[in-house]
């Protein structure tokens, strides 16, 4: 019989509560799994290193015997371990494994186990229950990395061009995140096309990653994430931190593009919820396009308006994303007048005598009065900035 084991994730919480992905082949098939302790361990096993912890529990899964386990079929098989002197449901161990010193080892007679679908796994939609199936496709298979911009995001080459990749697997899933790209998807759907908002290139498939038994039939494939178009130019925030000063006349057009941007998604009933720099990023013309528009992914505190963060602050499980419309659309508007502070600061006034950085600030700052009520709205923004009385 040929078995073996593919480690994946290790967590712990501060030494405490240790749990292991990993895949199980045996036979030419394979099982996802996620073997987890649920009792508080020892301070001598606590105090260990994070290394000879991990290494500790890894040795201990060895030496399971997978094949007596109803392991779940192309899913995430959960197997929650207890400590209990209960004979049901009891582990069973490879023949002639010795405790020696590892605690796991030493207390496997006592340990029981439950096996259940893992509620915490990657959720793959299926390409054949999403709205937006008829898209152009990309086998995951053909994307080459060539770098990694952050946890959920890389550049990819396809067919010797460069695109931006955003995965639904993580370093850190959580509940909700699938749905949360898939939102992302509808929203690039909706603004295909509009100048300033990022472009949506199609689906990236594959074969279910979970699938147990391999086979040639490719018609049930699941997206394992979201092919865009690349902006060479990086985030609006590296560039303004890392230049002593920009021309009046690109700040007031990255403003302008911005608040454009912005306010065709308002128009259209949708609000970003994370406006912020570093969802800025710069083609290669230098014009500024905005990312991450799917309005439910999540936020940054210091870019949430005073009242969202009073929101926030006050508890009833409020969160900004789901707060109302208007709500949203005004926290919008609040951190886009932050943004255009950020810009006024960098001016280098060499092409107009300082009268861009100044309109800048002026709007910038009736952007983020205290009060909604006292805030310039988004359109009388925009038409000050393009250098019109209102």
């Amino acid at each position: 019989m040929s078995e073996r084991l593919d480690f994946k994730a290790f967590h712990d919480c501060m030494g405490d509560h240790p749990s292991q992905t990993a895949i199980f082949h045996s036979n030419g098939s394979k099982w996802w799994m996620q073997v987890a302790a649920g009792w508080s361990l020892p301070d001598s096993v606590r105090n260990l290193g994070y290394l000879k912890r991990r290494s500790l529990f890894r040795q201990f899964i060895e030496a399971i015997d997978f094949t007596q386990l109803q392991l779940l079929d192309d899913t995430v098989t959960k197997i929650a371990l207890t400590l209990d002197e209960q004979t049901q449901g009891s582990l069973t161990l490879h023949p002639g494994t010795q405790a020696s010193d590892n605690y796991f080892m030493t207390v496997a007679t006592r340990m029981r186990c439950t096996v259940t679908e893992d509620p915490d796994r990657v959720i793959y939609p299926p390409i054949d229950e999403q709205p937006h199936r008829g898209l152009r496709q990309f086998k995951a298979s053909h994307l080459q990395v060539v770098d990694v911009i952050d946890a959920t995001v890389s550049i990819v080459l396809v067919e010797d061009r460069k695109f931006a990749y955003k995965s639904v697997d993580r370093p850190i899933y959580l509940r909700g995140d699938t749905e949360h790209l898939l939102d992302e998807l509808d929203a690039l759907v909706q603004f295909s096309g509009e100048p300033n908002v990022a472009q949506l290139i199609g689906l990236v498939v594959s074969e279910s990653p979970y699938k147990t038994c391999p086979s040639a039939d490719m018609a049930s494939l699941v997206i394992t994430g979201l092919l865009l178009e690349y902006y060479p130019g990086g985030s609006l925030e590296d560039t303004i931190q890392q230049s002593e000063g920009v021309d009046d006349t690109l700040l007031v057009q990255w403003a302008l593009q911005i608040g454009e941007a912005l306010a065709i998604m308002h128009l259209r009933g949708r609000a970003h919820v994370d406006m912020k720099p570093a969802n800025v990023v710069l083609d290669a013309h230098q014009n500024a396009i905005l990312i991450d528009i799917g309005g439910t992914g999540g936020f940054s505190w210091e870019w949430l308006s005073p009242e969202m963060s009073q929101a926030m602050r006050a508890g009833n499980e409020f969160i900004p994303t789901t707060a109302p419309f208007k709500e949203r659309v005004a926290t919008d508007c609040w951190a886009y007048g932050r943004i255009l502070l950020s810009f006024a600061g960098k001016s280098d006034t060499c092409t107009d005598g300082g009268a861009g950085a100044s309109r800048l600030h002026s709007v910038a700052r009736r952007l983020t009065e205290a009060t909604p009520e006292a805030r310039m709205s988004l359109s009388d923004a925009l038409t000050e900035l393009r250098g019109n009385k209102i």
